[in-house]
C-alpha cells in the first residue's frame, strides 16, 4: 500500500514537473512553430469543420517543432524509466508484452458503427457478385484477445468479448463469405503475435495465410494452373516492434528498453514466368486489400505459397477498416483488371471504431470513383 502511494506521488510529481517544463517552453515552442504555419494553413479549408482527423493533423503540424519533439521524447523516456509508464497509447502487460490501448477501448456508438460497416460490406459484395467477382472478408483478432494470458494487470473490457462473433454473424447473414482467424491463432504454438509489436509473428502470419488459402480453395476461385512458390531461405532476427516506437522509447539504449522480439524472417520466392504481374500475360486472379497485417511478416508471400496463385497487393498501412478498399475501388486496377476474388482483411479493433466523415461518405457510395 505504501509503495502504491509512493508511486502515485512520484507519478504526480513527474507530471507536474513535466507540465512546468512544457509551460515554460511554450513561448519558445510557439515562436519555433511560426515557420510551419504558412505551409499548414495553405491546406486548410472548410472541410476541416467536418473532418476531425484533418483537424488533428493540422494541429499537430502547427505545434510540432524540433523543440516540442525533444521535450515530448524526454518526457516519455523519463516516465518509462521512473514509473514504467508507456503513455496513453501503449500499455505494458506481463513481462515485456506490450499492448495497444485501442484494443482495450470501448467506443461510443460502437454497435451502430459495426452495423453500418457490415451493411457496407454486404452492399459491396452484392455489387461485386453482379460483376462475377467474389469477396472473402477476413477478420484478424486483437492481440489482446489471443495473447490474453500475457495481459498481466491489464483488463480487456467484457463488452469486447462478443465483438468478432457478432460482426461476423451479420456478414454471414448477408451471405458474404467471412473468415474469423481467432480459432486458427488461439491454438497456435509458438505465440502468433509479437511481444513488442501490434502485429503477428511469421508463424501467426503463415497460419492465417494457410486458412485464407483453404477458404479460397473451397470457394473455387483459385487459378486452375498453380503458380509455385517456395520458402527459399530463413534467418533469425531480433528487433523491437512498433509499440516501442509508439511509446516513444525507441531511442533509449537497448538495456533500458523491453527485450526485443526474436523470431525468423523468411524469403518466399514465387516462380512465375511473367515478369509483369499486372500485364496482359499474368492478370492476378486474387486481390488482397487490408491493413498493415497484410503487409507484415510475409503474409502475402505466404498466401501465394499456400494458394499456389498470384495475389495482387493493394493493402495499406494504417488502412484500418476501409482505407485500402476506398483506394482500390476508386483506382484503375479495379476498373481495368477486375479479379476473380478479393480478400478483404480487417483488424478486429477497426470494426467498432468511430466512422470519420470521409469514410461515411464513401460508405454511401463505395463505387463512386473511377473503378465503377
Amino acid at each position: 500500500m505504501a509503495t502504491a502511494r509512493t508511486n502515485r506521488r512520484l507519478r504526480g510529481l513527474l507530471r507536474w514537473t513535466t507540465a512546468g517544463v512544457l509551460v515554460a517552453s511554450l513561448g519558445a515552442a510557439f515562436v519555433a512553430s511560426l515557420p510551419n504555419m504558412p505551409g499548414a494553413l495553405a491546406h486548410a479549408d472548410a472541410s476541416l469543420l467536418d473532418d476531425a482527423a484533418a483537424r488533428r493533423a493540422l494541429t499537430k503540424t502547427l505545434v510540432t517543432t524540433p523543440l516540442t519533439d525533444t521535450l515530448a521524447r524526454y518526457q516519455r523516456e523519463a516516465s518509462w524509466l521512473l514509473l514504467g509508464d508507456l503513455g496513453a497509447e501503449v500499455h505494458r502487460g506481463e513481462g515485456d508484452w506490450l499492448f495497444l490501448d485501442e484494443e482495450l477501448r470501448v467506443h461510443p456508438g460502437r454497435a451502430a458503427n459495426a452495423r453500418d460497416r457490415a451493411a457496407t460490406v454486404a452492399d459491396i459484395a452484392r455489387a461485386l457478385a453482379a460483376r462475377r467477382m467474389a469477396l472473402l472478408v477476413v477478420v484478424v483478432p486483437d492481440k489482446s484477445r489471443i495473447e490474453s494470458q500475457h495481459l498481466g494487470r491489464l483488463r480487456r473490457p467484457p463488452e469486447l468479448e462478443g465483438r468478432v462473433r457478432e460482426w461476423t454473424a451479420m456478414i454471414d447473414a448477408a451471405k458474404v463469405p467471412v473468415l474469423d482467424l481467432a480459432p486458427v491463432l488461439a491454438s497456435a504454438t509458438p505465440a502468433p503475435f509479437l511481444k513488442t509489436d501490434t502485429h503477428w509473428t511469421e508463424h501467426g502470419s503463415q497460419l492465417a495465410a494457410q486458412a485464407v488459402a483453404e477458404r479460397l480453395r473451397r470457394m473455387q476461385v483459385l487459378d486452375a494452373t498453380p503458380v509455385p512458390s517456395v520458402v527459399a531461405s530463413r534467418k533469425t532476427v531480433s528487433e523491437w516492434g512498433d509499440l516501442v516506437r509508439l511509446a516513444g522509447i525507441d531511442g533509449l539504449p537497448s538495456s533500458l528498453k523491453p527485450a526485443p522480439d526474436t523470431g525468423w524472417q523468411s524469403t518466399v520466392e514465387t516462380r512465375s514466368e511473367s515478369t509483369d504481374l499486372f500485364g496482359n500475360t499474368a492478370l492476378p486472379s486474387i486481390v488482397l486489400i487490408g491493413s498493415s497485417f497484410s503487409r507484415r511478416a510475409n503474409f502475402l508471400p505466404f498466401l501465394q505459397l499456400a494458394a499456389q496463385s498470384l495475389v495482387a497487393d493493394f493493402a495499406m498501412d494504417g488502412g484500418d477498416f476501409s482505407g485500402a478498399a476506398r483506394r482500390y475501388f476508386a483506382g484503375p486496377a479495379f476498373a481495368d483488371n477486375p479479379p476473380r476474388a478479393i480478400v478483404w482483411e480487417v483488424p478486429e479493433r477497426a470494426l467498432e471504431s468511430p466512422i470519420a466523415e470521409a469514410e461515411r461518405q464513401w460508405m454511401r457510395q463505395p463505387f463512386a470513383g473511377r473503378g465503377r
